[in-house]
């Protein structure tokens, strides 16, 4: 049904692990995109689907480790890569202790 109205969705399984926005945050789930959709659009379907605002994590200055299919993306370049059918998506931020 949402298909029909918004057009096809294609998967995107994310995880974010961290202190984000002051709370400790352990989320694994899929979230669906549009055809196209970049990082930045990943992120903030799988914050939404976690109740936490990824992107203004970003914008408060949050340095957290963005791996799309594992590989490290450098940031603010990274957020504009295409997100293809199927990819993992994960927010990894640094933590203190030991």
């Amino acid at each position: 049904m949402l298909e029909r109205l918004f057009g096809p969705r294609i998967p995107l399984s994310a995880t974010i692990l961290g202190v984000v926005g002051g709370r400790m945050v352990q989320w694994r789930g899929t979230v669906r995109l549009r055809p196209g959709a970049t990082v930045r659009d990943g992120l903030q379907a799988a914050g939404r689907a976690a109740r936490v605002d990824l992107l203004a994590a970003l914008a408060d200055g949050a340095e957290p480790s963005i791996l799309l299919n594992g590989a490290r993306l450098t940031l603010p370049d990274g957020l504009a890569a295409p997100v293809d059918h199927g990819a993992t998506l994960t927010w990894l931020m640094p933590m203190a202790g030991g």
